[in-house]
């Protein structure tokens, strides 16, 4: 559990403070940011805010327990405190830890040691724009080297499948206006944030493939009944379902991996779409040489067998995003929460822990009952401390709110 003390808080723990750390600093007009287990501090770091900067004064973790990362979720704490504060910069002049904290990304200036610039770009949308805009131009290459291949290669199911990359081109136009409007900041229209955008954009995409798969197969359907399939596909149309293939395979794995990593629905989801293609690329390879070998029937079966699975992933896609948008409880991490509290904090009776998510942030409401005779300060202090700590030990974690209940006799 974290928690932030001013020297007259934590008086009390001066003794104990003096014997874990000879050389703890008395600072009346400092920060102490806390790692506490089991009620107990075990690490702090002293800070003085001096204008827009932090003054890292001292920082120390309990002997034994300096190898288990507790150094670094101190100062990552000191960190995240820092940009809810705009703070700049955090400078120190402790060249005891220097190593360590080179080693977080400190640099030496001016004779001392500073973390700069940790108002950070967000990664998240650096990361998921680039995705998108690698999206659009490859999916633009492969709509007009397959449509083009499709018409002069007399490959009805091969221009379907250009037509479904084509619809990406479209949908990845909407996903990239949606990792911009979602990340746009709160406001009082909008307290919660942006984030449901994405969502919002996860939603319209699997519509958008809907409406292109209905198309395809009813066009499909229609040359079917009419009878008027006699051209057969040439086999050059081969090269370019199979190059399809491969982009498609890579696309996907690229997507999926930066979206899991930023927890962003919307990319996930037009991953999903992308492997989705794979299969209808291959499917396309499959009809192509049946129509040559045996009848160009097989084209148009396969053109309709690429419309059903467009549907497929549509329903799909549309599935999934709206869980988040009616903002369906995730058990396994509410169990994760619950667990934390009831271990981290004297806390023993959490309840009604519910979860909004929003893009790839989570907004926690709970409840937690307490000695009826504690006072309502300490009560307010009990449930900062552990806001402080679900924000930081959960990244996904935006804001929570908690209900102080007392417990009955």
């Amino acid at each position: 559990m974290y928690k932030i003390y001013k020297f007259d808080e934590i008086k009390n723990e001066l003794v104990k403070l003096h014997e874990i750390d000879p050389n703890f600093i008395d600072d009346k007009n400092g920060d102490y940011f806390c790692i506490k287990d089991e009620d107990e501090i075990i690490g702090y770091a002293l800070v003085k805010k001096i204008e827009n900067n932090y003054l890292l004064e001292r920082m120390f973790v309990k002997e034994g327990l300096r190898y288990k990362s507790n150094g670094t979720k101190i100062l990552k704490f000191v960190v995240n405190h820092g940009r809810g504060k705009r703070i700049n910069k955090i400078i120190c002049n402790n060249k005891d830890i220097e190593n360590f904290l080179k080693k977080y990304g400190f640099k030496e200036c001016n004779g001392h040691l500073e973390l700069d610039n940790i108002q950070c770009v967000n990664q998240r949308v650096t990361e998921g724009k680039k995705v998108v805009m690698s999206s659009i131009i490859q999916n633009i290459f492969l709509a007009i080297l397959k449509i083009t291949g499709g018409i002069f290669g007399s490959s009805r199911a091969l221009i379907s499948d250009g037509v479904n990359s084509l619809s990406d081109v479209g949908s990845s136009i909407a996903i990239y206006l949606g990792i911009y409007f979602s990340n746009q900041p709160a406001d009082e229209e909008h307290p919660y944030g942006h984030e449901k955008i994405e969502s919002i954009i996860g939603n319209m995409m699997g519509l958008f493939l809907l409406i292109t798969a209905f198309e395809l197969v009813k066009g499909s359907v229609m040359l079917l009944i009419s009878g008027k399939f006699e051209a057969t596909p040439s086999y050059i149309t081969i090269l370019w379902a199979a190059i399809s293939m491969v982009v498609k395979f890579f696309m996907y794995r690229y997507k999926m991996r930066v979206g899991i990593e930023t927890d962003n629905s919307a990319l996930i989801a037009d991953a999903k779409d992308s492997k989705s293609d794979v299969y209808s690329s291959g499917g396309v390879i499959i009809g192509i040489l049946l129509s040559i070998w045996i009848s160009p029937v097989f084209d148009i079966i396969v053109s309709i067998i690429v419309g059903i699975l467009i549907f497929k992933e549509g329903v799909s896609i549309i599935l999934e995003t709206s869980n988040i948008i009616l903002d369906k409880q995730d058990d396994e991490f509410i169990e994760k929460i619950e667990n934390y509290i009831e271990k981290n904090t004297p806390v023993k009776n959490v309840h009604d822990v519910y979860m909004r998510k929003s893009g790839d942030k989570i907004f926690l409401s709970l409840h937690i009952r307490v000695p009826k005779d504690m006072t309502v300060y300490n009560a307010h202090n009990l449930a900062d401390g552990i806001r402080e700590s679900l924000i930081l030990d959960f990244e996904n974690i935006k804001d929570v709110m908690i209900h102080v209940d007392y417990l009955i006799d």
